[in-house]
C-alpha cells in the first residue's frame, strides 16, 4: 500500500494526473481492506489524504473535500499531528483551486503553525508554496502590491534550498522572476530565470527517447520494467516498432524490453487509457 501511495505522490509530482488518481485508487481500496473493521490507521489515513490530492488535481473538488475532511477527522481522534497538518494543508490546496483564496490561505497559516510546533521543515515548507501561490493569485489580481509576495517567495526560496527540494526551488526561482519582472528589475528576473533552467538541467527530467523535459508540464508518462520514464506517446511508439533490425531497449540504459508489455497509453494520447499488449518477438 506504502509503494501505492509513493507511486501517486510520485506521478503527481511529475504531473500525471491519471497516474497518480490509479495508484490512490489502488492505495485506499488495500487500505480499506487490510483494516478489517479498523478505519483508522496511519496507512489508511495516508491514503484518504492521496485520494484527496490526485482528485483534486482531476478537479474533482467535492470528493477531494470528502476525503480530506474524512482524514482530518480520524487524525483528530488518533492525535496524528503530522497527517493533521498535512491534511489541513491539502484542505487548502482544494480551496485554492476553487478559487477560495481567503480561506486557502488560512489553512495554509494553520498548517505552517502545525508543521512549525513539530519541526516538520518539509510539511512546513509544502505549506508555504501553497500560502505563495495564494499571493501570487492575489499579485495578479492586483489586490496586493508586489513586496509581500516577493518576501515571503525568497524566505521559501530559503528553507527549499536548506531542504534540497529542486522541484520546488526551480517553481520558486520563476514566480520570483515574474515579480522581479513587475518590479522592473530585468537584471534580477534574468538571473532567477537562469537559475530555474540550471536546476531544471541538474534535475535531468527528460524523456529518454525524445530527450525534452518531463515533469514541468501536465502529461502522461509511462514507466519501464527498469524503471525508467518516458513520455506515454514515446513509450508507445518505441514498443509497438516492427523493424526486426532495431532491438527493442529502453533508450537509457538499453535493457531489452520484453516481447510482452501493457502500456496505459493510446499512440494518440488519448485521455481515454487503455491496455495495449505488445505480442510480437523482441
Amino acid at each position: 500500500m506504502r509503494v501505492y501511495v509513493g507511486l501517486s505522490e510520485l506521478f503527481g509530482r511529475l504531473q500525471d494526473v491519471d497516474k497518480s488518481y490509479r495508484f490512490a485508487s489502488k492505495a485506499y481500496d488495500l487500505s480499506r481492506n487490510l483494516q478489517m473493521g479498523s478505519l483508522n490507521s496511519r496507512h489508511h489515513r495516508a491514503a484518504l489524504l492521496q485520494m484527496a490530492t490526485a482528485m483534486r488535481k482531476q478537479g474533482e473538488l467535492g470528493d477531494a473535500q470528502d476525503y480530506c475532511s474524512e482524514a482530518t477527522r480520524l487524525a483528530l481522534v488518533s492525535g496524528d499531528q503530522s497527517c493533521y497538518a498535512r491534511s489541513i494543508r491539502i484542505m487548502g490546496d482544494i480551496y485554492r483551486k476553487k478559487m477560495e483564496v481567503g480561506n486557502a490561505y488560512r489553512q495554509y497559516e494553520s498548517a505552517m503553525t502545525s508543521a512549525s510546533a513539530m519541526g516538520d521543515r518539509v510539511s512546513q515548507m509544502e505549506a508555504m508554496d501553497g500560502a505563495a501561490k495564494c499571493l501570487e493569485t492575489l499579485r495578479l489580481q492586483q489586490k496586493i502590491c508586489n513586496c509581500r509576495p516577493l518576501e515571503f517567495n525568497t524566505r521559501l526560496l530559503e528553507v527549499a534550498n536548506a531542504i534540497g527540494a529542486k522541484l520546488l526551488i526551480r517553481s520558486v526561482r520563476i514566480r520570483l522572476s515574474r515579480i522581479s519582472e513587475s518590479l522592473g528589475d530585468a537584471d534580477q528576473a534574468d538571473e532567477h530565470l537562469k537559475m530555474s533552467r540550471t536546476i531544471e538541467t541538474e534535475l535531468g527530467l527528460e524523456c529518454g527517447l525524445c530527450r525534452t523535459g518531463l515533469g514541468f508540464e501536465p502529461d502522461s508518462l509511462e514507466a519501464l520494467p527498469c524503471a525508467h520514464l518516458l513520455h506515454a506517446r514515446c513509450a508507445y511508439d518505441l514498443i509497438r516498432r516492427r523493424d526486426k533490425k532495431t532491438k527493442r531497449v529502453c533508450p537509457e540504459c538499453d535493457k531489452m524490453l520484453s516481447s510482452r508489455l501493457y502500456l496505459q497509453q493510446s499512440p494518440h494520447h488519448s485521455a481515454n487509457t487503455f491496455d495495449s499488449t505488445i505480442s510480437s518477438t523482441v
